[in-house]
């Protein structure tokens, strides 16, 4: 075994933010903390959908990265509008229901009697 220096091995930490199914990896850094308070701060603006923290180990001498996920949480859910197809649906019957009272008023004389 080859005794390699050990100072240009180096760790790093990156937050990652997931949106619309994409992730966007964050600025990388050398504290844990730093990299948790960012991601905690991206999880609680509710822009994300997830986020998580890797922690980076690299070997330049080595020629080696080694990533491992040290966090990952998922935020709180999108609201979304609940108008499915049983709610167009139940517009379409009423509004269809509305028209052949108003055609029938126009039909029996209307304004005009």
């Amino acid at each position: 075994m080859t005794g390699k220096p050990a100072e240009k091995r180096c760790i790093t930490y990156k937050a990652s933010m997931m949106q619309g199914g994409a992730w966007t990896a964050g600025r990388p850094g050398s504290a844990l903390d730093d990299a948790m308070a960012q991601a905690r701060n991206a999880l609680a603006s509710g822009r994300f959908e997830r986020v998580r923290v890797e922690q980076v180990f690299t070997d330049p001498s080595a020629n080696r990265t080694v990533t491992t996920t040290v966090f990952e949480q998922a935020g709180t859910p999108q609201a979304t509008s609940n108008l499915g197809v049983w709610g167009l649906l139940g517009m379409a019957v009423l509004l269809g229901i509305g028209a052949f009272f108003v055609t029938r008023f126009f039909l029996s004389g209307g304004l005009a009697s």
